[in-house]
């Protein structure tokens, strides 16, 4: 009886003991799995780092867009502006600040002349486009509506399209745009427009190897007209803190000097233009 006794609490013992182990081992793997739970994204269910990202999110860069339609359009002058300016107005509002920039910069380098672009087409992505963007928009609503220059056919050339007083102030437009954006998405279209109109303005397309004249001639084709003098000193006296200005000011100087009269002097001041009027030379 003794016996039977012992061999049953033996039995329970061992019992008790095996039931300790199973629960020990039990609570050792789900805290384990709770903590490999713990490193799973909660939505994919996948390991994630220490940092709690995602290891799904490794390697992913969504910055820049494949825009390879757009680059084909570009490169191909036969394109029309129209459609370039059709694929702008259905990308922009999905594309980021760099992208933006990169289509614009694709628009404003395109073709001979910047005049061809009918920029009112833009109007339903105006609030999408960078500051810079919008002004000088406007700035070429006003070239579209009294253009500076136009082709002519005749000559087969762009001539002069304005009195001398619009195409100064046309001119100081531009700079005044180049002086607020001197590095910016349409720095290089605005100077552009900005040396052409104001080179022509002060050099009335004088070319003496190609026998042009000078649009502001006098009663010879060597001699500025007198009338004109008044309107560069006036331009002069009114925007003295202007590149352009300064330039206007020296301009009537050196044509005193010479009894208006375009000799080798002056000619000499037009081939300096070009380095006077960029924006590196003057723009802060």
């Amino acid at each position: 009886m003794k016996k039977k006794k012992l061999l049953v609490q033996k039995t329970v013992l061992m019992a008790v003991c095996m039931t300790c182990v199973l629960s020990m081992s039990a609570c050792g793997f789900n805290k384990k799995n709770n903590q490999n739970n713990q490193n799973n994204d909660p939505l994919t269910g996948e390991q994630m780092s220490e940092t709690g990202e995602s290891n799904t999110s490794q390697g992913t860069n969504t910055a820049g867009g494949d825009y390879a339609d757009f680059d084909t359009m570009i490169n191909d002058q036969n394109t029309n502006p129209n459609d370039i300016i059709n694929y702008i107005n259905t990308n922009i509002v999905s594309a980021g600040v760099s992208d933006v920039e990169y289509f614009f910069r694709g628009l404003l380098g395109f073709g001979n002349d910047i005049r061809n672009i009918d920029f009112t087409g833009l109007e339903q992505s105006r609030q999408y486009m960078p500051e810079d963007m919008i002004a000088f928009m406007d700035l070429m609503k006003l070239e579209a509506d009294t253009p500076s220059m136009v082709m002519s056919n005749e000559e087969n050339r762009r001539v002069i399209n304005m009195t001398l007083s619009e195409m100064l102030e046309r001119a100081l437009l531009f700079e005044q745009h180049l002086e607020k954006y001197p590095d910016n998405v349409t720095t290089d279209a605005a100077e552009r427009l900005y040396m052409e109109i104001a080179t022509q303005a002060i050099t009335g397309g004088y070319d003496k190897t190609a026998g042009i004249s000078h649009y502001y001639k006098g009663a010879t084709e060597d001699v500025i007209d007198q009338e004109s003098l008044q309107y560069y000193q006036q331009f002069a006296e009114a925007n003295p803190d202007s590149n352009l200005g300064r330039i206007v000011a020296e301009y009537v100087t050196i044509l005193r000097t010479n009894q208006f009269q375009i000799n080798d002097a002056v000619e000499e001041f037009y081939m300096g233009l070009q380095e006077r009027l960029a924006v590196k030379t003057w723009a802060n």
